[in-house]
Formats: C-alpha cells, structure tokens, sequence
C-alpha cells in the first residue's frame, strides 16, 4: 500500500494542487485504496469542495491518464483502474451531494439525465447530476446507453422539466442529433439538451438553447468549479483504451478542459 502522509491534506487549506498530487501518487502505484481515502478525506477535513474536487482533481487525473495512454505510457488496465477509482470516489461522495442539496433551496424543476443508444461513458453525466442536485433540482439518472424510447417514457412518467443526454465522441454526436429531434416530438415543452466532450468547441448544426451552460443555468456551485468540464474530462479516461475506441477517448482526455458549446 502507499504511503502518501508527507503530503498533509487533511487540512483546511490544502491545496487542489497537494490533493491531486497524493491521488495521482497512490495510483502511479496501482494503489486503489489509498486514492479514494486522499481523495475523501481532502473533501471530509474542508480541504477542498466536491466541485473542486471534481474539476481540479478527478479532471485531471483522467485526463493526464488519457494523454499518457495516447503515447503509449498507459497500458488499458490503468486507465480502467483509474476510471474505476473515480466512480468510487463519486459514490462515496454522494451523501455529501445530497447535504449541499439539503442546503439550498429546492429549484422546483426536475432533470433527467441519460446516454443515448451505444453511448457507454456515463461517467461524466453521473458528475452533473451531481451539479443539479447541489442547485436544488430533482434529479434521475438513467445511466448508459438507453434506447431513446424508455428516455421519453421515463420523461414522461416522472414528469421532468428537463433532459440531458452527454455524447464522449464526434461519432456519437450525429446518433445524439437523432435521438434529440425524436425525443423533441415525443415530448413537446420539455427542455433537450446536450453535452459532452463531442461538443467541446464545436457546436455546429446545433441550437443554442440545445447545448447546456451549467454555470449559466445552474450558477457557480464553487469558486473556480466547472461540473460540466469535469464530466467531459472524465469521460475521455473512461474505459478510454478499449480495442475498439481508445483512440477516440484518447482525444476525450485532450479535450478535458475546454468549455462545451
């Protein structure tokens, strides 16, 4: 197991800086364990909030783990090990989302958040769901890929304000196009919109209004916090060295920390 105590972050005021640091150690060492206890920790002492967290730490992992996998430093196994890390992360952190929901007043608007058909990288939606619960808005994510008629039923059903669909590549972007236009008839007054590292810097052939901004809509959940970056940096390490599409998540990983839209 790693020892990572010469790097204090159980402290106020320990930087995002030391905490990505600690993690980053623990998983050059394959250390699984010793990562998600950094990683928890530094958000349990108030070292760093969860979205902080998110962007500035578990981004960044991922993201550098995409990069080192592109030049060949990275075998597939570490990178899953390293998306596996940061879904465990994020689950044990949920509780700590529902007290900052608890905390703000409830929005009175509900989203439901899902992949479309074929689209495997949940992992970046999964954060901003998270994002829409610390805003006060209800929440139910589907996961990956869902066929886009349970979307619409599921919609339906629940009675939701709002649908959000995340695409990780420029190839799944074009099926997302279909499932939005169909989604649009099946549930007229209800919001579609999209995100993903597909829509990083390049939004053509879509609306404005289709292309969500989270800090505009959402506001700023923490100083310098991007929930939507997060997820898009964290889908490009996920499952990113698959056989079939590791060069794509490759380029996810590269596009970790432009904006969406």
């Amino acid at each position: 197991m790693s020892d990572r105590s010469d790097i204090d972050i159980s402290r106020r005021g320990a930087s995002a800086d030391a905490v990505y640091a600690a993690v980053a150690a623990a998983l050059a060492d394959h250390d699984k364990a010793t990562a998600v206890r950094t990683a928890v920790e530094a958000v349990t002492a108030g070292a760093v909030s969860i979205p902080e967290l998110y962007r500035d730490v578990l981004a960044r992992i991922l993201a550098d783990t995409g990069a080192a996998w592109q030049t060949g430093k990275t075998a597939i196994w570490e990178e899953h090990l390293a998306s596996s890390t940061v879904r465990t992360i994020v689950e044990i952190l949920y509780p700590g989302v529902l007290k900052a929901k608890a905390a703000v007043a409830p929005a009175g608007r509900s989203v439901l958040l899902a992949c479309p058909p074929e689209e495997g990288h949940d992992l970046g939606l999964r954060m901003v769901s998270d994002r829409f619960d610390m805003a006060g808005w209800t929440t139910f994510f589907l996961g990956p890929d869902t066929p886009v008629a349970e979307i619409a039923d599921a919609a339906r059903r629940l009675g939701v304000d709002a649908v959000v669909m995340s695409s990780s590549t420029h190839f799944h972007r074009v099926a997302v196009r279909h499932a939005v236009d169909a989604l649009k008839k099946e549930l007229p007054g209800t919001d579609i919109w999209v995100g993903g590292p597909a829509f990083v810097g390049a939004a053509t052939g879509w609306l404005p209004q289709e292309v969500v901004d989270l800090d505009a809509l959402l506001g700023e959940p923490a100083p310098g916090a991007d929930v939507a970056n997060e997820g898009a940096a964290t889908d490009a390490a996920e499952d990113g060295a698959a056989a079939d599409d590791g060069a794509d998540s490759a380029d996810e990983a590269a596009t970790a920390s432009g904006e969406e839209g």
